[in-house]
């Protein structure tokens, strides 16, 4: 691999990591992501062409055809589709293309399938660049947090119009004046590498920055999707955990004996479930500072009659006549909007049969929303139907099968099998909270993962299962 290929290759890692939406710089119509994106294509096709490496599957990932490489190219045969299935149904073309062109980041994987091997771009790079990236966006985003809390919060609008202007719009402020960022996704991914790093002892310097700063940073972003996926990760960490050390022993006395005699599970598994237990707290303190609306004072009468989502006791014995107590009512706008996609997708899937099962194409209007809207499965059945559904699961699901398989072979997982495993059902599940997974921030990680654990698979093929 050249100079200028691992050059280009860590700088499009680091702008897909910390770059947010991919168009903080653009040129012309162009940003600065499809830039690169498209200057690594022609990199590879030159080196294909440079080397007449058409046939050779080492190099051209073109006709190497595993199971991933086969998924992918009906993924993006499906999408071609989906998108003559939306400009049949008359969805406007500009919507059409850019759910297209959203989707069509999945092509990348050609190239870093090449490119992506422990003798070329190794995954122990990437996850070097991942910490890096997320404790750059770490501190920015608690930078801009603290800023817009105490020096500007007499002066905000001006700070947030500033803000948004050299970032082209791609943050989103919280009423506390706190701040999200699309990066932040790689900000979560950081800390659940660094963590387990960190609690399997094998852990730098970053990882114990990464554990403070970027926790401080998810939790100002407010961004309760986050705290879920987190949760599921961490529990899937101490379940994988559990299942590696107590599958060598039968009964569940012994594996229960086997555990505690374990000092370093138990220790783990203590600061796990510390971890796990808190973020319920965190998500209702995030969902009181986001959509809280105080009212007014009233009097409550004997009957005790309760009025709103929460009240607080103020003044008065319980029932008594003439209490006084504060309403604290929660309008939570976010889910009262997904609520509402939910609803406006199920009218459009049952009405008929055809738009169930083959989508009804991209640049889809649901609810009033045209550009996608925040539950990345349902998006995708609603344009791409139920064939397109299964399409995606069956690439998510290629990434367990192949560690499965590595387990079956090698009796064991490394750190990095254990946290991309965990990391990669908590995005699962985050997407269908806040969608990252059917566009180039959330596709870049899941095709990460895809070609890592198609690595692994590699590398054990020849051991007896």
């Amino acid at each position: 691999m050249s100079r200028f290929e691992k050059f280009l290759l860590n700088v499009l890692f680091i702008e897909l990591f910390i770059g947010g939406g991919g168009r903080l710089i653009d040129f012309g119509i162009l940003s600065i992501r499809q830039v690169l994106y498209i200057l690594l294509f022609c990199t590879f096709i030159f080196r294909l062409i440079k080397t007449k490496s058409f046939f050779n599957k080492e190099v051209n990932t073109f006709v190497r055809f595993t199971p991933v490489t086969i998924g992918v190219y009906i993924l993006i045969g499906w999408c071609s589709i989906s998108a003559v299935i939306g400009w049949i149904y008359d969805h406007p073309l500009s919507a059409v293309i850019t759910d297209l062109l959203r989707v069509s980041y999945i092509a990348i994987y050609f190239p870093l399938a090449y490119y992506i091997n422990n003798s070329r771009f190794s995954i122990t790079h990437i996850i070097k660049i991942i910490k890096y990236s997320a404790l750059t966006v770490a501190i920015f985003t608690i930078t801009i947090t603290l800023l817009g809390k105490t020096i500007f919060i007499n002066n905000f609008n001006n700070y947030y119009n500033f803000l948004n202007t050299i970032m082209n719009d791609d943050l989103f402020f919280r009423p506390s004046n706190s701040v999200f960022y699309k990066s932040h996704f790689y900000v979560l991914i950081g800390l659940i590498l660094s963590l387990n790093a960190a609690l399997t002892k094998k852990h730098s310097k970053v990882d114990l920055f990464n554990i403070f700063l970027c926790t401080l940073s998810i939790i100002w972003s407010e961004t309760r999707g986050f705290l879920l996926a987190f949760m599921v990760s961490i529990l899937a960490i101490l379940l994988i955990d559990t299942k590696i050390i107590t599958d060598p022993v039968k009964g569940l006395k012994e594996k229960i004996r086997l555990l505690g005699n374990s000092k370093f599970f138990l220790k783990k598994s203590a600061i796990l479930l510390i971890v796990f237990i808190s973020v319920p707290i965190l998500y209702q303190t995030m969902t009181l500072s986001r959509f809280q609306i105080d009212t007014a004072d009233e009097q409550v009468d004997n009957s005790g009659l309760k009025y709103g989502l929460e009240e607080k006791l103020i003044l008065g014995s319980k029932g008594s006549k003439g209490q006084t107590k504060e309403r604290v009512e929660v309008n939570d706008v976010s889910v009262n909007t997904r609520m509402s996609f939910i609803l406006a997708s199920k009218d459009i899937l049952l009405s008929n049969p055809v738009n169930f099962i083959f989508g009804t194409g991209y640049g889809t209007e649901i609810d009033g929303r045209i550009s996608g809207i925040e539950m990345s499965f349902l998006d995708i059945l609603v344009e791409q139907g139920l064939i397109g559904l299964c399409i995606w699961g069956f690439l998510f699901m290629i990434v367990y099968i192949n560690f499965y398989i590595v387990y079956k072979r090698q009796k064991t997982l490394n750190t990095t099998d254990i946290s991309f495993m965990s990391i990669f059902l908590g995005v699962l599940l985050l997407t269908n909270i806040n969608p990252f997974i059917n566009n180039p921030i959330g596709m870049g990680f899941m095709l990460i993962v895809l070609i890592y654990s198609q690595i692994r698979k590699d590398e054990v093929k020849t051991l007896p299962v």
